[in-house]
């Protein structure tokens, strides 16, 4: 058996990046978390109500976003608004939607004809528009669920007193947002509220970390002086996709003929994540891409 004592390093047996080894994990910026969900909810808002309205020309813009106190929130949206809470699981957390109830009696009016202008003199849901609600709702609902990645969020609560339909505590603050809905087809405009806690966006984001901003980011000091510069990824530019029936791609033989069609815009992939479009052209009787467009920053 060996018995000789096992020898002390003289110096630290590797070389770590420095970029990495100076830029530690740290939670994530639930402020600029909650704009990203907002940016999301516009999105998601123009394609949901616009079927629901059945207008392709409804638009979704996105206001400013703000955190400000439960009780200013509450002041701020006042009554004759209809409410719609939708939890993350937890009663106490989640998502609450708000909208005046003459915007939404204006939209039903609007779909059967009418010409979409708000009265304001409605304070409680009527009977002919109840159906509408739920299914301003129910889309609302599908908004949440695409904007922050979950579906389990899911409709809890809705009336038309706040207080009675958000469980949020005295104490809290909410991140809120406006969405201004518009359409081609009217001149008159509603409005969309959504507000969330803190609990509710970082239940959103989930455990997952972010670098801070503070410190030398890899490629700060330029691409070729750092540690990733020579680093081989393979790119690959999808040129075209065919689809094809189970029933022709099994009949297929030598001498088969498959038209093709080159896509206009040709994603550029590393994975499956595109970086960049451009379009098919020659250089040197070679095929080539002249890239239009680039997700890449210097």
């Amino acid at each position: 058996m060996i018995s000789t004592p096992v020898p002390n390093a003289t110096a630290r047996a590797a070389s770590h990046c420095e970029e990495l080894l100076s830029r530690a994990a740290t939670p994530p910026d639930l402020d600029h978390e909650f704009a990203r969900f907002a940016r999301g909810c516009a999105v998601q808002a123009a394609s949901q109500i616009g079927e629901l309205c059945d207008d392709r020309g409804i638009v979704a813009e996105l206001g400013e976003t703000a955190l400000v106190p439960v009780s200013e929130w509450y002041a701020d949206i006042g009554t004759a608004h209809r409410h719609s809470f939708f939890a993350l699981g937890q009663e106490s957390r989640g998502i609450l939607v708000s909208v005046r109830i003459g915007e939404i009696v204006a939209q039903f009016e609007r779909i059967l004809g009418g010409s979409g202008a708000v009265d304001d003199s409605y304070t409680a849901l009527p009977a002919s528009a109840r159906y509408f609600a739920q299914q301003f709702e129910d889309r609302m609902g599908e908004v949440l669920r695409r904007a922050g990645d979950r579906r389990g969020i899911a409709a809890a609560a809705n009336g038309e007193e706040v207080e009675q339909v958000a469980p949020y505590a005295v104490g809290d603050k909410l991140w809120t947002a406006t969405l201004t809905i518009s359409s081609t087809k009217t001149d008159c405009n509603w409005t969309i509220r959504i507000a969330a806690c803190r609990q509710t966006i970082a239940e959103l984001v989930g455990t997952r970390a972010v670098s801070p901003a503070t410190g030398r980011s890899i490629g700060a000091r330029g691409i070729n002086g750092s540690a990733i510069a020579e680093v081989d990824l393979p790119l690959r530019a999808v040129l075209v996709d065919v689809p094809m029936s189970i029933a022709k791609l099994a009949s297929l033989q030598p001498g088969s003929v498959i038209p093709v069609a080159i896509n206009r815009n040709v994603p550029l992939l590393i994975g499956n994540l595109t970086i960049a479009h451009g379009s098919v052209g020659e250089l040197d009787d070679r095929v080539a891409l002249e890239l239009n467009h680039t997700s890449l920053s210097e």
